[in-house]
């Protein structure tokens, strides 16, 4: 059933007259004839009644007459709304790393709520395992990565950079004084770290390890916000991505502290499924990311 023999059944229902109907539309009457004509024998029934010169819609007509004018509607709704797709909106979820949550995130997702108001953000934490398996499931739109830098095939990263990680200290730490630290005078200090496992505290206990050094801290934390919150009153030594702590570092309420023999850098990766439709909202968070993290 074609829509343009659809528009001129309902065109001239309306009008009563196929001539008039074929005006309107462009065509020459006989063209208008043979599409009703299509239609009938497609319906197998009569439209319209063919009295001399006039036309009116049979029973069968009129109740066709409805379907037809949902059809159209229905066709026209579709597509005012593929107009409406290139518009920001609709939802995106995000997976990520507690830490980038509570750290590198929050000015990224305070920027896109301003410019894209309509678009519903879910967050999600967990770690690299569960981040890929949601990648795989689709039940996350895009992951926020901070581990090793990662290449595979079916994934697609438009967005990836080093991050330092960094031995901090209270501000008026001893050690906060020196252009250099020595390792082991850094580890006669009680330290805070985030638990075993973490990708950049294995990287610390493999370094250490080479040079047949442990360091066993006073207290484990998931929350990289609250380590640095303790470090900062004067709780202990830590080992943090630097984005965690750059503001308090900044203002002087945390040392940054150069320490000689360790050198751990992760990467921070946007990651998509190469699977994984592109929507608006999609590209509009990783162009601000990307502004964000590289600008």
């Amino acid at each position: 059933m074609e829509f343009r023999n659809l528009i001129t059944f309902v065109r001239a229902a309306e009008l009563r007259s196929f001539s008039q109907a074929a005006r309107q539309l462009g065509y020459s009457q006989s063209a208008v004839s043979m599409q009703i004509g299509q239609l009938e024998a497609e319906l197998n029934t009569s439209l319209f009644d063919r009295v001399g010169k006039t036309i009116a819609l049979t029973p069968q007509g009129l109740r066709f007459y409805e379907h037809a004018q949902n059809i159209l509607r229905m066709a026209e709704s579709a597509r005012e709304d593929m107009k409406n797709a290139g518009a920001v909106a609709g939802s995106l979820r995000v997976m990520m790393a507690e830490s980038i949550c509570m750290s590198l995130f929050p000015p990224v997702l305070t920027r896109f709520r301003a410019l894209y108001p309509d678009v519903r953000i879910v967050v999600m934490t967990g770690t690299t395992g569960d981040m890929f398996r949601a990648l795989a499931q689709n039940d996350a739109d895009m992951i926020l990565h901070l581990d090793h830098q990662i290449y595979r095939s079916d994934i697609v990263v438009p967005v990836a950079g080093p991050i330092p990680i960094v031995f901090v200290a209270p501000a008026d730490h001893p050690l906060a004084a020196l252009d250099r630290v020595p390792l082991e005078d850094c580890l006669r200090y009680p330290f805070i770290l985030t638990e075993k496992g973490m990708s950049y505290r294995s990287q610390l206990d493999a370094q250490l390890a080479e040079r047949n050094l442990e360091l066993n801290p006073f207290l484990e934390l998931g929350n990289t916000d609250v380590i640095a919150r303790l470090v900062e009153q004067g709780m202990g030594l830590s080992f943090l991505p630097e984005f965690v702590v750059r503001e308090q570092i900044a203002r002087g309420a945390i040392a940054r502290l150069n320490v000689e023999g360790v050198d751990v850098t992760l990467w921070r990766q946007l990651i998509y499924h190469k699977g994984k439709w592109m929507t608006p909202a999609m590209q509009a968070m990783i162009d601000i990311i990307r502004e964000e993290t590289e600008g």
